[in-house]
């Protein structure tokens, strides 16, 4: 999240998320559906490119995942 300008701090059991202007970046994964998807829902809120490098590992739990954000006007390439 760091890459795209989004500042995470976790204390135990409570995380806090700082967004500012989010920019272009390229993640990774790391073949975590869970991790995938949050990036992507983050994406939303950009008009630069976000690259998720291994995004095909949503198909675990959600494999229409990448469609649907299609349906409320996400632009995926």
């Amino acid at each position: 999240f760091s890459k795209m300008g989004i500042e995470v701090a976790i204390d135990r059991n409570k995380m806090k998320v700082t967004a500012g202007k989010i920019r272009t970046a390229e993640c990774d994964s790391h073949s975590d559906h869970r991790i995938a998807m949050a990036i992507a829902v983050a994406a939303l809120n950009s008009e630069k490119t976000i690259k998720i490098n291994g995004a095909e590992c949503v198909a675990k739990s959600y494999p229409n995942f990448f469609e649907d954000l299609k349906k409320i006007g996400a632009e995926i390439v």
